[in-house]
């Protein structure tokens, strides 16, 4: 169980440095970013995927790890929260460049559209059942 949690907390991290660089893109360049960081956060998303399928499989924590796996869970659930609202504002950001983009010449995007910046929230919501109270 510790093993697949901290993997788990490496790729949510990951995550959150990959959607701070996306910000720090957007924010500096005022257009979408290309195909490069599209390919990275994909390769990310499926990594997630997978180790989520662990995660689910390995949903008992070993005898006397019980308090130390829920400081574990709490670490990653708060990475994941800011993952979420980080991408929230990604996405917004994209529709805004994106809009604009379609006014002139268009500006260094990938021939695919960017994925939704909530694709996070969603692969969470497929694998997780909510979270009760």
């Amino acid at each position: 169980m510790r093993e697949v949690l901290e993997r788990h907390q490496r790729i949510c991290d990951d995550l959150y440095q990959l959607a701070l660089e996306e910000n720090r893109y957007l924010l500096e360049k005022k257009r979408t970013f290309g195909a490069e960081l599209l390919e990275r956060r994909q390769a990310l998303l499926d990594q997630l995927a997978t180790n989520l399928d662990a995660l689910k499989q390995a949903i008992t924590p070993a005898p006397g790890e019980a308090r130390e796996m829920a400081d574990l869970k709490e670490k990653v659930r708060q990475r994941i929260l800011q993952c979420i609202h980080l991408d929230r504002d990604n996405e917004k950001l994209i529709l805004r460049y994106s809009l604009q983009s379609r006014g002139g010449p268009a500006a260094t995007l990938s021939p695919a559209a960017p994925p939704p910046a909530g694709n996070i929230a969603r692969l969470y919501g497929k694998v997780m059942p909510p979270r009760a109270g």
